[in-house]
């Protein structure tokens, strides 16, 4: 038997290429028993550095190939035949999508999804709607498509079976890890000159409930009076809704106040965790969400929406509240601000929790099922 996986994805930061270049270190170092073709572009080849697995073969694409048009023009009318050659009994797509026709080339198709948003939140999709229709539509045609479909979290399994009404037992839940790097004490220095402020690390979406954070900050500071800032480092996803937060901040803060910073490298996102008071996500809409355990790892304690899969994922290492509730957020808020009990359990907490998930056990995992 032989296994392809798509490993071409986007080179903006997210939890995309997070997933992709993780599996592909961690694979490197598993004993493998099938031949393993793996379709990456060269930008993440040049991300992963060592290749010692022989039973592990890159083929390199162009990161023209990165961009979403260009990426489903090839998975869908070049790379089955390409698959076809390459005599591949097994297909791996980890993209939300992956090749719709495979069944007519006798080809077992895997995918991974990392979303189940087009089902619950679509009103709140960055893009125009023409576009989401469409990455719905594909979406659902590549869940029928599939023969195993594999999800984050055990509510994001329970949610997906619902929405589509799908066969339970094609669902598989199968959590993701945290980055080794969060593991070894950093050393780089931090070049970000911050030294009061609570911390969101997020992308700027309406499903991400920014504005309702900036609401309780604004009756939080109004209570405590001092030079405490509200530090973003956002992905940029949704161009309006950022405009509109900046409107907002504009109308109710004094400069410096908020602060938003992009595309930072991780050695500064390293240290912000680390320095910041708390860091607190509002989101709606999770089946899994990185960045909290990221600053469990870092000793910082973490305020969460009760929302989706993040009360699974996060368990009692993190404290939960209403994002619809401003007041309820602010008053979570001060008490973390003021109470040094309150913090110290939940930093002792964290740092047991994020230990909990892998990456080398979320390969293992998958890995049995495109073996067996």
């Amino acid at each position: 038997m032989t296994i392809g996986i798509d490993m071409v994805g986007t080179n903006l930061p997210s939890g995309t290429k997070t997933y992709n270049l993780n599996f592909c270190r961690y694979l490197n170092e598993l004993v493998l028993n099938e031949k393993t073709y793996i379709f990456l572009s060269q930008s993440y080849r040049n991300e992963i550095t060592t290749v010692t697995n022989s039973k592990i073969q890159y083929i390199i694409k162009s990161n023209l190939i990165s961009n979403i048009f260009f990426r489903f023009i090839w998975m869908q009318f070049f790379l089955p035949f390409e698959l076809k050659r390459l005599k591949i009994d097994k297909f791996f797509s980890p993209m939300n999508f992956g090749p719709l026709f495979l069944k007519f080339f006798n080809i077992k198709f895997i995918l991974a999804l990392h979303t189940n948003l087009p089902w619950v939140y679509f009103n709140k999709m960055p893009g125009n709607l023409f576009r989401n229709y469409l990455t719905k539509l594909i979406m659902k045609m590549s869940i029928n498509a599939c023969d195993n479909l594999i999800v984050a979290s055990n509510y994001a399994k329970e949610e997906i079976v619902k929405q589509l009404n799908l066969d339970i037992s094609k669902v598989t839940s199968i959590y993701l890890g945290i980055d080794n790097k969060y593991f070894i004490e950093n050393k780089y220095k931090n070049n970000l000159d911050y030294s009061n402020y609570i911390l969101s690390v997020l992308s700027c979406v309406k499903y991400h409930n920014i504005i309702n954070l900036l609401k309780a900050f604004k009756i939080l500071k109004k209570e405590i009076i001092s030079d405490l800032k509200f530090v973003f480092v956002l992905q940029i996803l949704d161009k309006n809704y950022f405009k509109e937060i900046q409107n907002y901040v504009k109308n109710n803060f004094k400069k410096d106040e908020i602060v938003f910073l992009h595309n930072l490298e991780n050695n500064h996102v390293f240290n912000l965790y680390k320095k910041a008071k708390f860091f607190i996500f509002s989101s709606y809409c999770e089946v899994f969400g990185f960045t909290s355990l990221e600053a469990m790892s870092q000793n910082c304690p973490v305020l969460i929406s009760n929302r989706s899969a993040l009360p699974e994922i996060n368990s009692d290492a993190a404290d939960y509240f209403n994002p619809d509730d401003v007041e309820e957020t602010r008053g979570l808020m001060k008490k973390l601000l003021s109470d040094r009990q309150y913090k110290k359990i939940l930093i002792e907490k964290g740092n047991l929790r994020f230990k909990k998930f892998n990456w080398s056990q979320t390969v293992k995992e998958t890995l049995k099922i495109l073996e067996n």
